[in-house]
């Protein structure tokens, strides 16, 4: 075995010890493996002597064809561990002796992954879902002032329908008035004046009738005015909130925003370089 090859069989052990994970080390030369130190849990079960050809699609067959360093990411699927592995062409000179290569776990950046995938979908899911909230609660925010503004035209109204009963207040006491005055008239009269104390009479109800029905009117308006008076100021108060909802969802926006960020960027820090 070449001297240099040696040297690097001797120190695997040095070179295992620098990865921060658990590592297999493998070293070849041009045709077969000539040095194997398993890791913990990454072995591979490779034996002294194996053929290099026998190693097909991984990267030590990679490094030794190419002449050139391969690095690559596997996942879980054959070994039952995530893992990366890095081989390195050996030289002594222009002289190709051989390939070097580390199979490290990579469990704990392919767990962080998974973790940053999971957390990317879940923003995702929340962000629309607050979409949907900010949707919701504009919409509720415009039909209140909707209904703000359709009170504020029945207070109109009901001040017009005041008016109007003032109105017939008025009458019905100006003809109370004139009923009683007619009275007096028919009495001065004796005979004469019964049928005309008759209808005064007839004017004194009527005038007390539309007095009664406009006082239960006026009295029933307020209770109306009382309600629609609550209905909005429950309205703005609802309306407020909506808005405060509004810009808190907003700001929730902003924040899934920056986990999406980080979450991406964990994804991006986790893949092989």
């Amino acid at each position: 075995m070449h001297q240099k090859l040696q040297a690097v069989v001797d120190t695997m052990d040095i070179y295992q010890a620098t990865f921060p994970e658990d590592a297999c080390i493998v070293v070849t030369d041009t045709e077969q493996v000539v040095g194997y130190m398993p890791g913990k849990k990454v072995d591979l079960k490779i034996s002294l002597g194996m053929k290099v050809e026998s190693f097909k699609g991984t990267v030590t067959v990679k490094a030794l064809h190419s002449k050139m360093p391969v690095r690559d990411e596997k996942g879980p699927e054959q070994f039952g561990f995530a893992y990366i592995s890095t081989a390195k062409p050996i030289f002594d000179g222009s002289q190709f002796l051989g390939v070097v290569s580390a199979i490290i776990s990579n469990e704990k950046m392919d767990a962080m992954r998974q973790l940053a995938e999971e957390l990317s979908s879940a923003v995702e899911e929340m962000s629309a879902t607050n979409a949907e909230l900010t949707k919701a609660s504009s919409d509720v925010s415009n039909r209140l002032e909707g209904l703000v503004q359709s009170a504020e035209t029945m207070n109109g109204d009901i001040q017009q329908i005041n008016h109007i009963v003032g109105l017939v207040k008025d009458i019905a006491s100006k003809s109370k008035i004139l009923g009683l005055n007619a009275s007096i008239e028919a009495a001065r009269s004796g005979e004469h004046g019964r049928g005309f104390a008759v209808v005064a009479n007839e004017i004194q109800k009527m005038a007390q009738g539309s007095t009664d029905s406009a006082n239960k009117i006026a009295t029933q308006l307020e209770n109306i005015r009382e309600s629609i008076q609550s209905v909005t100021e429950t309205s703005t108060q609802i309306a407020a909130f909506t808005q405060q909802f509004a810009v808190s969802m907003g700001e929730l926006d902003g924040a899934y925003a920056n986990i999406n960020d980080n979450a991406a960027n964990l994804l991006n820090l986790s893949e092989v370089r």
